[in-house]
């Protein structure tokens, strides 16, 4: 069966690069894939009432993974009932139907609820419903889920399972990525909320860490859903008029969240390029996905800002061994060599591309089968970037090109 595409992306048929999707496995069926780490999670989700909510994990009378596929239905079905939401090996034939070549698949279920308690603050109503078990059985439950990533990653090298990890330290972070590269992952994802290795994300710490990242070409990602600790409470949410948005544990398109859910990743992001790290790894391949894409542009014109017109850098924190008191590139030039960020399909990208540059930045994620991922996210952003006079050359970099930095063939 054809992918159907719009006009301006029929040159890219079969070549697109998507950089966020998600495997979104029903609580039911948790424990069979994931073991019986999962069972108490699963059980609280499964006791919960029916939910009119799409993106819910508790759907019951599941039946499998046999929801019709065709050129409607892949853009239209969403949640843990959509077709390849589950089985791993069908999700090639909805990425044929895509028209997309290769896909990083985030967790969506043991995997993303495991990162969540992991990253939990005490005060947060996920910390609660497990308390002091909270950070252990969210270890487990990501050690659980990338048991499954690994055996997913066998089936096709055009599906790469991100991997959560986690540590305390340096060395226990470096040890538990570094057993998953050796079983064949090509791409993590930080908690974005919470030090890695409980050190600041430019700590000379964590060099061979990066070092080794780089070295096998694995893409380190952050990715909405971990930001918890960030802001230690959620309270700041938590009013009358931000209610009844709320999509699943990952997201809410309440105003404040939106607003704010990129904070934790600019943070973790901007402590890593003013750091130094993309300098002394000028390699690393990194993204942030599902944040939007709003707020990458003004970040490097903020950072640039600092850097042209600051001198508090030490020279010691540069591989080249340069004697001046600066990063030897600008901010700017790190991200668009370093960094590769997604926009929700109703982003104007076109205008982002037209007002702050960063071209080979901002790249394609379907999110699928998330309901947040639209139902015409190839067409939306076409459009968007051909309205603002873009042409061929900057659409093949967004679906394309800018993508294989987090997919390398």
């Amino acid at each position: 069966m054809d992918a159907v595409l719009p006009d301006a992306l029929a040159p890219l048929a079969g070549r697109i690069i998507d950089v966020d999707s998600h495997e979104q496995m029903p609580a039911q069926v948790w424990v069979e894939n994931f073991g019986e780490i999962a069972r108490p999670f699963a059980e609280k989700l499964m006791a919960k009432a029916p939910q009119r909510n799409i993106n819910h994990p508790n759907v019951q009378g599941y039946a499998g993974d046999v929801r019709e596929l065709n050129a409607e239905t892949v853009w239209t079905t969403k949640g843990p009932t959509a077709p390849g939401a589950v089985d791993v090996r069908r999700r090639l034939d909805v990425m044929d139907l895509m028209s997309v070549n290769r896909q990083l698949m985030f967790p969506t279920g043991v995997g993303l609820y495991g990162a969540l308690l992991y990253s939990a603050p005490e005060e947060s109503e996920m910390y609660q419903l497990f308390g002091e078990r909270a950070y252990s059985l969210g270890a487990e439950m990501i050690s659980a889920n990338n048991v499954w990533a690994v055996k997913a990653a066998k089936v096709s090298p055009r599906i790469r399972p991100v991997a959560p990890v986690y540590g305390d330290t340096p060395e226990e972070l470096y040890a538990i990525t570094k057993a998953l590269i050796d079983d064949g992952i090509r791409a993590i994802m930080m908690v974005s909320g919470r030090l890695p290795g409980g050190v600041s994300p430019a700590s000379n710490e964590l060099d061979p860490f990066y070092a080794m990242l780089a070295e096998a070409n694995v893409a380190m990602t952050l990715h909405i859903g971990t930001e918890l600790l960030f802001f230690r409470t959620m309270e700041w949410g938590r009013a009358k008029a931000f209610e009844g948005f709320k999509i699943n544990d990952e997201i809410s398109m309440d105003p404040w969240r939106l607003s704010a859910m990129h904070l934790a990743a600019q943070n973790y992001l901007a402590t890593m390029i003013t750091g130094g790290v993309f300098d002394r790894h000028p390699t690393l391949r990194t993204g942030a996905l599902e944040f939007g894409a709003h707020w990458i542009g003004p970040l490097a014109d903020m950072l640039d800002l600092w850097h042209d017109n600051n001198q508090s850098i030490e020279p010691a924190l540069f591989a080249d061994g340069s004697s001046g008191r600066k990063l030897p590139l600008r901010p700017s030039e790190y991200i668009a060599r370093n960094v590769r960020v997604a926009p929700f399909d109703f982003e104007p990208v076109g205008a982002y591309i037209s007002k702050y540059g960063l071209e080979d930045v901002y790249c394609f994620g379907s999110d699928y089968p998330h309901v947040e991922g639209g139902k015409d996210p190839l067409g939306r952003l076409a459009e968007s970037l051909l309205s603002s006079g873009h042409g061929p050359e900057v659409i093949e970099k967004f679906f394309v090109l800018n993508g294989e930095l987090l997919l390398p063939a």
